[in-house]
């Protein structure tokens, strides 16, 4: 029988993650292979952020707070999410792959070009739209959100881990909002995402596939009449 990384290497990137999905919680049987292909995803999305970094810096993007578009998690990262996935019971495969091969990604901040606006004003006349520049935590905030955990459960033994993954839409355009989050321990594939505007039950592979797609900025997805010439050569097809 063709595994699934099989499959996933032959073009079958969508249907392999939907039925990854549809299988729940994944068994010991079929780890490896999840694994593998989570890894091999998390890889292709690395190579689509580092190209998104430089073609950003090309346009002149300027990340606030100021911060490197993508800190590549370290040797120490890796051993750390080790520690920290069997401490919390389990972390689903893709956000596991993700921590280890992406990191930490910041694409939030002021860029013209790309109708991007934190701490820059809008023009007059311009309405606004929430862009959503892909940012994804690290496991240095993994650890961080854990140690909060930890003591929230010194009252409430009972709480569970919300894991913040990245601000929301509002947040990242510096008005108040909210999170993208993730509950944990999971052993699913591919977890949900919660708090993605008008998206409720998108995963963070569909999420990341949907950046990729328009060019790291997902919510001009909602406004593609008034898309950015700029930004029309960010976007790319996931071959992920």
């Amino acid at each position: 029988m063709t595994s699934y990384f099989q499959r996933y290497l032959a073009g079958e990137h969508e249907a392999v993650w939907a039925e990854l999905r549809a299988a729940g919680s994944i068994s010991d049987a079929l780890t490896a292979d999840c694994a593998a292909v989570a890894t091999e995803t998390m890889r292709r999305v690395r190579r689509h952020v580092d190209r998104l970094a430089e073609q950003l810096t090309e346009l002149g993007l300027r990340s606030q707070p100021l911060a490197p578009f993508r800190s590549p998690p370290t040797e120490s990262d890796v051993a750390r999410l080790d520690e920290l996935a069997a401490a919390i019971g389990g972390l689903p495969f893709a956000l596991d792959a993700c921590l280890r091969h992406v990191g930490r990604v910041w694409f939030a901040g002021d860029c013209v070009a790309l109708g991007l606006y934190y701490e820059d004003d809008v023009p007059p006349g311009v309405e606004q739209v929430l862009a959503d520049p892909l940012v994804l935590a690290d496991v240095d905030y993994l650890s961080f959100s854990w140690a909060e955990l930890l003591e929230i459960r010194a009252e409430e033994p009972d709480a569970g881990l919300l894991f913040e993954l990245a601000p929301d839409e509002l947040h990242k355009a510096a008005f108040s909002g909210g999170t993208h989050d993730i509950p944990l321990p999971q052993r699913v594939a591919d977890p949900v995402l919660l708090g993605v505007l008008d998206r409720p039950g998108i995963t963070l592979v569909e999420y990341l596939r949907l950046s990729i797609a328009w060019g790291g900025l997902p919510g001009w997805a909602t406004a593609p009449d008034r898309v950015p010439p700029a930004l029309t050569k960010l976007r790319a097809e996931p071959d992920f």
